[in-house]
């Protein structure tokens, strides 16, 4: 009963529902991840364009680890006039071209810059000498970069090499005979080789084979591979 309930509400929402801008009033973190990204609950503030009252809702939603949403964020929703809590967060108008969900993957490493920058600590980067110690040595080709504006001392001054800037790569890792795949992370890049960076560079890595899309450590001693 309750799973033929939510069909009608969702059916309502397409049919009914209403598009309005809504404000992000807070954000909590529930402590649950999914595929390494936070699930998190949202108080918005939807502001109706029909001139009536604001109203508050709430939701727990699966975010980018790197576009957490922030108090003060603008969003759109879609909501039934005649049951608030039955709601959207970036639904379109029916029959307008819908558009695809922002995801690590589909973002650009410039975007996920952009985002890293504004909330640096959101970003996880993970132990790079632990993966380089105990991960599986793979050969990666870099497909984009893009600097964060952060060094690796602006995240961690204890760390060494603290003015070494961070990048966020985009790259394809050879499987060995399966098909390749994209990972994409924030990894330091020593001074010296950041002025000669390359779109197709090969990059000696090595990968948490439990997570190869995510956890990417590279072997700057032996990068780029000839």
């Amino acid at each position: 009963m309750a799973l033929f309930g939510g069909r009608k509400r969702k059916q309502r929402l397409e049919e009914a529902g209403v598009n309005a801008p809504a404000a992000v009033v807070s954000v909590a973190d529930t402590g649950t991840t999914i595929n390494n990204n936070p699930r998190v609950a949202l108080t918005l503030q939807v502001n109706p364009t029909d001139g009536s009252a604001p109203f508050e809702v709430r939701k727990k939603l699966t975010v980018p680890r790197v576009a957490i949403p922030r108090a003060g964020d603008a969003l759109a929703v879609r909501y039934d006039p005649e049951d608030h809590d039955n709601f959207e967060v970036g639904a379109a108008a029916p029959g307008a071209a819908q558009a695809d969900t922002p995801t690590l993957d589909s973002a650009s490493a410039g975007q996920i810059a952009a985002a890293a920058t504004t909330a640096p600590g959101e970003v996880q980067r993970g132990s790079a000498a632990d993966l380089l110690a105990s991960g599986q040595r793979m050969t990666a080709i870099v497909h984009e970069f893009s600097p964060t504006g952060q060094t690796v001392g602006q995240v961690d001054p204890t760390r060494p090499d603290p003015n070494d800037p961070l990048y966020v790569f985009k790259v394809e890792i050879s499987t060995g005979g399966g098909s390749p795949i994209e990972a994409v992370f924030i990894h330091r890049v020593p001074e010296a080789k950041a002025g000669t960076l390359a779109l197709g560079e090969r990059l000696d890595v090595a990968v948490n084979p439990a997570n190869p899309t995510r956890e990417v450590a590279i072997d700057w001693g032996m990068s780029p591979v000839t």
